[in-house]
């Protein structure tokens, strides 16, 4: 098999030995199959839904990860059923393979592991991304269909990047309100902004 993913140019193979070394020698250390290990104490799901909406919004890549970094926390039916107004709202405008596969592997963990009310509630979402990661690539598809639940940040990157878009009041470690994330964001913006003009 010397199926392509993403534009890196890599066969999938490849990709999968590679994820497997990194995964080894601890550089996807924080993944895991044990959901004691990733549940947030405090977790605040509903501002964490509305800066995954201002994320969904901004159309670039990476723009799904929000949703990617909560999928492992307990849902309520109400935050399912915003879960899935926002996939079936954004999946379709997604600009990279990428994001439909963090995406897909949200809403199929969020369906995974919720109570018989969250799943009901997102049984179509989590249908059309089963459906979905397998055209994408086939890690997205192990990660969504395969028999084990990948949870957890995986890596460095994947942690700093949900202790910046995930709320959770009282541990320093995560942003701790919707408006803190604003004021990241928009800081972050005008950096961007200012960086680009200099060039």
């Amino acid at each position: 098999m010397n199926r392509r993913i993403f534009s890196f140019n890599i066969p999938v193979y490849q990709l999968l030995v590679i994820l497997y070394l990194l995964t080894a020698t601890g550089c996807m250390r924080y993944l895991t199959q044990d959901r004691s290990k990733v549940l947030l104490k405090n977790v605040d799901i509903d501002q964490t839904l509305a800066i995954a909406k201002v994320d969904l919004e901004r159309h670039k890549k990476g723009s799904s990860l929000t949703m990617w970094a909560i999928r492992d926390q307990l849902f309520s039916p109400s935050q399912a059923r915003l879960a899935s107004e926002l996939y079936f709202d954004y999946v379709e405008k997604l600009v990279s393979d990428f994001d439909r596969w963090h995406f897909t592997w949200a809403i199929a963990n969020i369906y995974r592991q919720g109570d018989d009310s969250v799943k009901n509630i997102l049984k179509q979402a989590y249908f059309d991304a089963a459906r979905r990661a397998r055209t994408v690539h086939n890690l997205a598809d192990r990660m969504v269909n395969g028999d084990k639940l990948y949870l957890g940040d995986a890596h460095g990157g994947g942690r700093a990047y949900a202790r910046k878009h995930v709320v959770v009041p009282g541990n320093l470690d995560y942003i701790q309100s919707y408006e803190d994330y604003l004021a990241f964001r928009k800081k972050k913006d005008r950096r961007d902004r200012s960086k680009r003009s200099k060039e």
